[in-house]
């Protein structure tokens, strides 16, 4: 199960799902994880002690654990503590994932055979997810993607910098293996320095940066505990002729690839636009982002300095602290995610969780230095080494935080002692170990009852698994007009998982393209409840509210203009609860606070990030008797994104021009439309009313 499990997950993705890679790699990790708790329950009922491997890397583990058990009871959001944002995974589950996986390597390898499948097994699953990356950057990738691959693959992994994560570790297990097991053949040998190198290579092709400080750290840790823990001085000196020679090759990146551009142009001192002709330091803007997440996560540890917000509750504090000037990328939607495993862990359970975290890594270098000469050990050091280098900066994901607890592991079962069942005598201590009492037919019954009850709870894993399918079917069949297959879809998914608040607003959607509003309002106030923190969901509710209103409801209205006020209280700085609120006002009545919030709304979204917040601006000036205005908004829409998507923005800017008077306009406006969609019903309608409008006159 353990060598499935370090196969399948960096490999295994679904393109039937809603979210294709982290869904199906996440619930197969838990799966596996059920499965192998039973089997470590068994072995503990039928064997006692001897089954146990004593180490001092348990203490600190167990304290993280404790700490994200604690933090999880005190969450923000519990719900979320436990199962993770969507398209993560990564709450209290994937965390004792991790440790479970752990404590089964240092548990159950105890041979030599042992750590070779497992080894196998791992570097296995590299070779093909580097095949996948090499058929994604020649530009042959099967499958079409929402993003293209050949510029920054991602292979299996599903996120370039995720993938040069997994390959920054692998390249440095790869060659401390190969570099330093005596043991292995030579055809063994080449193949994991070969698998190294092309890890190397394959990194450098996502473009992530902080895939090379994981090199960097990995390869330190490595020279250091051969300089000063290898029996053979020759391995020393080779040591620091292969350090120069991965010098040499960072020096070729660093000059002669796009990576290295991207490194090079990290702090920018040319003139900018903005600064005229003066000139000074300036970050570039995927680092100005970090930044912005940075201070966010600093100000959640301000607020919850001890456990934090709860296990991948980044999101929570991210809606509260997001400012009013940020950069684009964090303008409109939610960052569920710290991008770096210090403000994550810092900001999901505090000090006490990184504590305890930074724990576990220098007890497991403590380790590797007291027991000498270890191959096993080492390798897992430097694994940890640089998971812990490329994550400085990285998005944390179900794809790659096994890495480190993988690496721990094999740190554990390398320096680990056995339980023995000698009594303390002097003696008998040191006597051979005693073997463990033959197990009785009672405990060989619980024992087959727990591997049982482990498969069984690993089975669960296909229902979550068909809801993604649902909710995915949902979402196609509902963009295909077949708006009852869509209900249906959505009808199973949140009933295979009602737990997840995306289904139900999956299934809201579905209603609102059956015209179904009072329905609607159900899913949606569903999911609005089990995600309050994320206002899309809150935003849906309002505006299915607003159809209702719209048809002489007037209890909808005013329920559409409290759900819009809680939203803006709870994500105050994005510019979409302001416009939900603009269209509730404008809907009741009240155009004056409609306007105030639109241009809020437009204030706080000055890159164009969302059209239809532009069009609901068009209409509200349109209603508010502010011609001038709404053809200012909808013009810079439409020089903004002058595709398929600025359809409506454009018809909207004919009505306001033909109802100003400027006729013409607004034909060449409608034309506009019909170029783009020649069968449009709404824009020939109001073309030929235009056109009649001025026979008449």
């Amino acid at each position: 199960m353990i060598c499935a499990k370090l196969f399948l997950v960096p490999l295994l993705f679904d393109v039937g799902s809603d979210i294709p890679f982290a869904v199906v790699k996440g619930l197969v990790s838990h799966a596996l994880a059920y499965a192998l708790a039973g089997v470590i329950l068994g072995l503990v009922v039928l064997y006692g002690r001897s089954a146990f491997v004593w180490t001092w890397l348990h203490v600190p583990v167990l304290v993280f654990l404790a700490v994200n058990l604690v933090a999880t009871i005190f969450a923000a959001e519990t719900l979320l503590a436990l199962y993770g944002a969507r398209g993560r995974m990564v709450g209290l589950g994937t965390i004792a994932d991790g440790v479970l996986l752990y404590a089964g390597i240092v548990m159950l390898i105890r041979t030599r055979a042992d750590a070779i499948v497992v080894l196998a097994s791992g570097f296995g699953a590299a070779i093909l997810v580097l095949a996948y990356e090499g058929i994604q950057f020649f530009g042959r990738d099967p499958f079409a993607w929402n993003v293209t691959s050949a510029d920054r693959p991602f292979s299996t992994l599903g996120q370039s910098t995720s993938l040069a994560e997994y390959l920054a570790v692998v390249m440095v297990g790869a060659a401390a293996i190969g570099l330093l097991e005596s043991r292995i053949p030579r055809l063994a040998r080449g193949l994991l320095l070969l698998v190294s190198a092309l890890s190397f290579a394959g990194l450098v092709v996502t473009r992530t940066r902080s895939a090379l400080i994981g090199v960097v750290l990995g390869v330190a840790v490595l020279v250091l505990l051969t300089w000063f823990g290898h029996p053979s001085r020759p391995a020393r000196l080779i040591s620091l002729v292969g350090a120069i020679l991965l010098s040499a090759a960072f020096g070729l990146v660093l000059f002669f690839t796009p990576l290295g551009a991207r490194i090079l142009t990290t702090v920018d001192v040319s003139a900018s636009a903005d600064a005229g002709d003066e000139t000074g330091p300036r970050l570039e803007q995927s680092s100005v982002v970090r930044l912005g997440i940075y201070q966010v996560a600093l100000e959640m540890v301000k607020e919850r300095p001890l456990l934090g917000f709860g296990p991948d509750n980044f999101g929570v504090g991210f809606a509260k602290y997001r400012t009013d000037s940020e950069p684009d990328e964090l303008e409109i939607g939610l960052t569920t995610s710290a991008h770096g495993w210090v403000s994550q862990i810092a900001s999901s359970t505090g000090v006490l969780g990184l504590a305890a975290f930074a724990a576990v890594a220098i007890v497991g270098l403590w380790l590797t230095l007291r027991s000498g000469f270890h191959p096993n050990a080492w390798a897992g050091a430097g694994m940890a080494a640089a998971f812990l280098g490329a994550g400085l900066t990285t998005v944390n994901a179900v794809s790659t935080e096994w890495l480190f607890w993988a690496a721990v592991g094999a740190i554990g079962a390398a320096t680990g002692q056995q339980a023995v069942f000698a009594p303390p005598t002097a003696a008998r201590r040191r006597s051979t170990p005693s073997r463990p009492p033959t197990p009785t037919m009672p405990q060989v019954v619980v024992a087959v009852s727990f591997v049982i009850l482990g498969a069984g709870l690993a089975l669960t894993a296909g229902t979550a698994l068909a809801a993604s399918h649902a909710a995915r079917e949902s979402q196609r069949d509902r963009l295909s007009n077949q708006s009852q297959q869509a209900i249906d879809a959505g009808l199973r998914a949140t009933a295979l998982d009602p737990l997840r608040a995306y289904y139900w607003d999956t299934l809201g959607l579905a209603y609102v393209s059956a015209d179904r509003s009072r329905d609607a309002v159900a899913a949606f106030d569903r999911a609005a409840k089990l995600a309050s923190y994320d206002v899309r969901y809150s935003g849906d509710l309002a505006r299915a509210y607003v159809q209702l209103a719209q048809r002489g409801d007037t209890v909808a209205g005013m329920r559409a203009r409290e759900i819009a006020d809680a939203a803006i209280r709870i994500d105050p700085n994005n510019p979409l609860p302001h416009a939900t609120r603009a269209v509730a006002r404008a809907v009741t009545g009240d155009l004056p606070e409609a306007v105030r919030s639109i241009e809020r709304a437009i204030a706080l979204d000055p890159h164009l990030q969302s059209i239809d917040l532009y069009l609901s601006a068009t209409q509200i000036y349109r209603a508010s008797a502010r011609p001038s205005d709404a053809i200012a908004v909808a013009r810079r829409v439409i020089a903004t994104y002058p595709g398929k998507e600025t359809i409506q923005v454009r018809i909207e800017l004919a009505r306001v021009l033909a109802a100003n008077g400027q006729s013409r306009e607004a034909l060449t406006e409608l034309d506009a439309v019909l170029a783009l969609a020649p069968n449009d019903p709404v824009a020939s309608q109001l073309r030929n009313q235009i056109r009649a409008g001025q026979t008449s006159q």
